[in-house]
């Protein structure tokens, strides 16, 4: 049996027609009106699909590769229905094709689902542009992911609809903000929740996907704009490292090759404000005698980092040698030990939100080190010697003091001790 698609009329071209099913059952012609619409000139005859032309936006594209999906699988149904009925020796008849029209529609309104379409654009984010110009990184395309994740869990464990993109209203975002407070899981055989920043780095990625489906046209809603997604306050004390604790994460011990590297990238970071995707391209910067120029792979920017003298020896080391890669996560795990081993087992204490509730708890200083600490202990430990902020900021790439304020931990009596000494360097007393 032979299962033709012809458009209802070819006469204009840019005018969206009805595309028919025509075959021939028991020697009668007959045609199921498939309530696909395409222009004839998005239609290719003589392979009976559309025409995924370069030029159309992103929507109509993917509009078209559903279209051709529900054509391919309403053939497939056809014969399959066929070859079922005539096992049993009966025939094929225009309901059953109107049937599998009928299935087709509910196929494809399952596919047109917003989350289906947000799924498109993150797998289509490191390739994309943005409105700055710049491409998407694939970092930032692993934190899409790992949100819509989340929207799809929680679909499927609250038996929420998002049947189109109007749902995406007041309700959704109550509903949706509760369910991640409340959200627990295991880890390290702990019962966790998720912190307010998660939470609300999880609605910011939403709000943004969905802002780029109206940029897209697939929306008029926009509601996500009166959304709240600012932290009222700091979540949790973050610590950093001063210079005495960095020489004695310097000198600890090591055991293997891996804890000798991830110890003394540490102590270059702690001096640099090198995140640790930086670190990773030091092997390409361009390493002059007194300074390190390179751009900063999650801000673009390009910034000449001094080589002070803690750490010259080191990166004279490394260049010879050739710069480690680091991933993060073992880095980090690796770095705890070092610090707990270096002996920075003091409690110190931790103001923590989760699940909306905020407490304070007393943790090891060594448990709460990271690479990020290291970042931190730079910017503050180079304010507590004096230095002005406009200039390490130019270190650290940050383009407001308001971004660096969050990085500097001194406290009230090491910042009135650095002014002091400021002054008396200018003779100001």
């Amino acid at each position: 049996m032979r299962v033709n698609f012809n458009l209802k009329q070819t006469v204009n071209e840019n005018l969206p027609t009805q595309l028919m099913m025509a075959m021939t059952i028991q020697k009668k012609r007959i045609r199921v009106y498939t309530k696909i619409r395409v222009c004839p000139c998005e239609w290719d005859k003589r392979n009976r699909c559309c025409i995924l032309l370069s030029h159309l936006p992103l929507r109509r594209t993917r509009e078209l590769q559903l279209m051709n999906k529900r054509i391919r699988w309403m053939e497939e149904q056809v014969h399959r229905t066929d070859y079922e009925k005539a096992v049993k020796g009966l025939h094929l008849t225009q309901d059953d094709v109107s049937g599998i029209v009928r299935a087709s529609l509910e196929a494809q309104t399952e596919e047109m689902s917003p989350v289906a379409y947000l799924q498109l654009l993150v797998e289509s984010y490191a390739n994309g542009i943005n409105h700055r110009g710049l491409k998407g990184s694939t970092g930032s395309q692993s934190t899409y992911r790992v949100a819509l994740k989340r929207l799809e869990n929680f679909c499927r464990e609250r038996n929420f609809r998002l049947a189109s993109f109007d749902d995406f209203d007041r309700l959704f975002f109550s509903e949706f903000t509760h369910y991640l407070y409340n959200y627990r899981f295991e880890r390290g055989g702990k019962q966790m929740q998720y912190s307010a920043i998660t939470v609300i780095n999880t609605l910011k990625v939403i709000k943004n996907l969905l802002h780029r489906a109206y940029d897209n046209e697939m929306t008029n809603n926009v509601y996500y704009n009166k959304v709240h997604t600012h932290a009222q306050c700091s979540v949790s004390e973050k610590i950093y490292l001063k210079e005495e604790e960095i020489e004695r994460i310097r000198h600890v011990p090591t055991f293997c090759k891996a804890e000798s590297e991830v110890r003394d990238l540490f102590v270059i970071a702690c001096y640099t404000a090198l995140r640790v995707s930086d670190l990773n391209q030091l092997g390409k910067a361009m390493i002059g005698e007194k300074t390190i120029t390179l751009y900063q792979v999650k801000t673009r920017e390009r910034v000449q980092i001094p080589i002070l003298k803690e750490i010259g020896d080191l990166i004279a080391h490394y260049q010879k040698k050739g710069f480690p890669k680091l991933k993060e996560a073992k880095a980090n795990a690796i770095i705890r030990k070092l610090a707990e081993r270096a002996g920075l087992t003091q409690m110190v204490p931790c103001r923590q939100n989760r699940g909306g509730v905020v407490s304070v708890v007393q943790e090891r200083k060594c448990d709460l080190v990271s690479f990020h600490t290291a970042r931190r202990s730079c910017i503050t430990n180079l304010f507590r010697r004096g230095y002005p902020v406009n200039y390490i900021m130019t270190l650290s790439g940050h383009r407001s003091l308001q971004a660096l304020q969050r990085y500097i931990r001194a406290s009230q009596e090491d910042m009135a001790q650095a002014f002091m000494n400021l002054l008396e360097n200018e003779n100001a007393l």
